[in-house]
């Protein structure tokens, strides 16, 4: 696993507590099989979704997509770039209020 991927798993433990007070249960998470994407899949009451780091030749870049039972939008912010792995706490902040929006 490279440096990259390392403090994204890093960022993702640091969130887990975080999440599992609101409810939200991460069913699955590590690389791919096949390398080169880490994701996280979750689900709480409310709604689902996954957060994924990608790499291709060295450029990274991080999805987020969540939908919601009670509400009839998708969140999903795509293609983010990022120099500091903190400069995705403001999406994984609007990501989990998608997720877990009581209507």
């Amino acid at each position: 696993m490279d440096e990259v991927f390392q403090q994204f798993q890093t960022w993702f433990l640091s969130k887990k507590a975080k999440w599992d007070t609101l409810g939200i249960q991460v069913d699955k998470a590590g690389l791919s099989e096949f390398g080169h994407q880490y994701w996280i899949k979750m689900h709480s009451d409310q709604g689902l979704g996954n957060i994924v780091l990608y790499e291709s030749n060295g450029y990274y870049w991080v999805d987020f997509e969540g939908g919601n039972y009670d509400y009839d939008v998708m969140f999903q912010r795509s293609g983010i770039t990022f120099q500091n792995i903190d400069e995705l706490d403001c999406y994984e902040k609007d990501f989990i209020d998608h997720i877990t929006w009581k209507g």
